[in-house]
């Protein structure tokens, strides 16, 4: 009886896996297919700077700038705050107090997006505009300000299991030889979870680049690249913001259709290549450390 009972859970696992599998491949056989007119018609002018449906001028480079920037903007700053709140959670914080403010932190990945967007568009925006003295606060920095609000809580959760999963021993063993606190986690802590802290910067990079409600109502959406290009007060446009505003007005199987469906594919690669990324970090984490 039992034997059999642990072949139902291993093919039940099995078949799991296989449809999860079979589920990523069709949807990237779906985008491919849908997205190869722009392919085949467009070409290499699809990696040009104008875009003008208009005129049958489909160039996705603003918007995979735009991509990049917002992503790197969020990540400056997300990436330290999210570290140094996991280390004050985790190492600082007595253990009674870190349920209540790891589960009020994580709270900020349950609000949805387009209430992060309503608060930029009331807020950030309106600071911006005010700071820097502009027409408009919507602007590259207003979603990259917002987005890494939006990932925080997607770094400090996996930052803090990582510091929290490190066995006590370490700890101990570095308290024996006469280390401050702080010399614990610098010399002793961020190093054995460098390859955890790796994989929340990747995950946090995926959820950043897939994010759309919220970097479309803040970001402007002009497509094209800033002059000059590091002039991050200027309006811009996303992959996902584009998607958003765009995909609605386009007619089935037209070429528009087919090149916005090449952005999409375009942003499922990336964000699957970095899952891959971060899990492999992740795995070999696991195999090395906690031994």
């Amino acid at each position: 009886m039992l034997g059999s009972t642990n072949k139902i859970g291993k093919y039940y696992v099995y078949g799991s896996t296989l449809i999860s599998a079979f589920i990523v491949f069709l949807i990237f056989t779906i985008l491919l297919i849908n997205s190869w007119d722009a392919i085949s018609i467009i070409g290499l002018d699809l990696l040009s700077f104008k875009w003008n449906a208009a005129t049958g001028e489909f160039g996705i480079l603003p918007m995979l700038f735009g991509t990049f920037v917002v992503t790197f903007i969020s990540l400056l700053i997300a990436v330290p705050l999210g570290i140094y709140t996991a280390i004050f959670t985790s190492e600082i914080l007595p253990s009674k107090y870190r349920f209540v403010v790891k589960s009020l932190l994580e709270l900020l990945a349950g609000i949805p997006s387009i209430i992060f967007g309503l608060i930029g568009i009331a807020f950030f925006s309106i600071w911006i505009q005010d700071i820097f003295n502009l027409q408009s606060g919507r602007t590259i920095l207003t979603a990259g300000i917002l987005l890494s609000i939006m990932i925080l809580p997607t770094i400090i959760t996996l930052t803090d299991d990582a510091f929290h999963h490190i066995p006590d021993k370490y700890r101990e063993s570095a308290k024996g030889l006469g280390l401050y606190k702080f010399e614990i986690i610098k010399e002793i802590l961020i190093p054995i979870a460098k390859p955890d802290l790796k994989a929340a910067i990747l995950l946090a990079f995926g959820r950043a680049l897939g994010e759309t409600m919220a970097v479309m109502l803040v970001i402007g959406s002009i497509d094209k690249i800033p002059e000059p290009i590091y002039n991050w007060l200027s309006p811009g446009q996303t992959i996902t913001s584009k998607l958003g505003r765009e995909i609605a007005e386009t007619s089935f199987g037209s070429v528009h259709f087919s090149a916005m469906i090449f952005m999409g594919l375009l942003l499922f690669i990336l964000v699957l290549i970095l899952t891959i990324l971060s899990q492999n970090s992740l795995k070999s984490s696991n195999g090395r450390l906690y031994e």
